[in-house]
């Protein structure tokens, strides 16, 4: 595992959600990086709060 990836997911886990669940599946592929997020009413909040959380601790913002 890429340590930019380890740092992402540190910082996703550490996230607060719209209903603080982790109901969330994140997928590394080579350099690339799917979100999934289980439906619900907020899973496009949490989706958003979780690429945030991933960009800021993979260093990538």
């Amino acid at each position: 595992m890429p340590e930019w990836f380890r740092k992402g997911m540190e910082a996703v886990l550490l996230a607060p959600t719209a209903m603080n669940r982790q109901n969330f599946f994140l997928t590394l592929n080579g350099e690339d990086v799917t979100f999934e997020v289980k439906e619900s009413k907020y899973s496009k909040i949490d989706l958003g709060i979780i690429k945030y959380h991933f960009e800021v601790g993979s260093g990538s913002l």
